[in-house]
């Protein structure tokens, strides 16, 4: 079997095997999102497409925290228990690993962000009765441009956690959580459409996204499994 997918799939299946994870998850993406699109959906006095674009807007923040919930188990947990020592015996490329493990982060992060829209889009129907408007911009902005930013953000945040000690990526993980939120805020306000649903917003978001997960995959491959040694507990 192909050990990209084997990797992938034993990272998912770790990923939704731990409680605490996916709890932490399930309340930052429901409870962050709920409140905020509601208030989006009070101020906006009915008109669905300002709603709409609300919802897109918070989209990529909260998938950004939740790739960086799932990466943090992901990576750091194989250094605490030393499991990474016998990944590093085997015949896998490092960067072949670190692409398994965004894949194996990637999906459960997606796939809470999902649950995440749909309960905020209910929740707005229900209390406010505006329907969210699925165009095909916003379609696409789901299904391509937040899994791109939920990898890349795993990605580099991951390739850091290998290559860095347990104390600087305490540090570091927040530095590159508002890091992320400050590229995408700083795209939003000088890219013409804002934080409005467009063309050229999500043409932006979409390149800065594949640039950020090619930066990551070539730091990725810049780690040696030495340098990961070294930074063992």
């Amino acid at each position: 079997m192909n050990t990209f997918a084997v990797i992938a799939r034993r990272e998912m299946k770790l990923a939704l095997s731990n409680r605490s994870v996916l709890i932490t998850a399930f309340i930052f993406s429901i409870w962050f999102p709920v409140m905020s699109t509601l208030g989006i959906a009070v101020s906006a006095e009915g008109d669905a497409m300002t709603v709409t674009a609300g919802i897109a807007t918070i989209t990529l923040p909260v998938a950004i925290f939740l790739g960086y919930i799932f990466c943090a188990d992901a990576f750091l947990r194989e250094k605490r228990d030393g499991t990474i020592e016998t990944l590093l015996c085997t015949p896998v490329s490092l960067q072949r690993l670190w692409e398994g493990k965004v894949a194996g982060i990637t999906v459960p992060a997606y796939g809470m962000m999902l649950l995440s829209v749909a309960v905020s889009a209910a929740a707005v129907s229900n209390f406010t009765g505006v329907s969210i408007i699925t165009e095909p911009l916003f379609l696409v902005h789901l299904v391509f441009v937040v899994p791109v930013w939920i990898a890349a953000a795993a990605g580099l945040i991951g390739a850091a956690q290998f290559a860095l000690g347990m104390r600087e990526n305490q540090i570091l993980g927040f530095v590159f959580i508002f890091g992320f939120f400050f590229i995408i805020f700083t795209l939003q306000s000088i890219t013409p459409g804002g934080s409005s649903l467009s063309t050229t917003v999500e043409g932006v978001l979409a390149v800065a996204g594949l640039l950020l997960l090619a930066l990551a995959r070539f730091i990725a491959g810049r780690v040696t499994r030495e340098r990961i040694v070294r930074t063992i507990p």
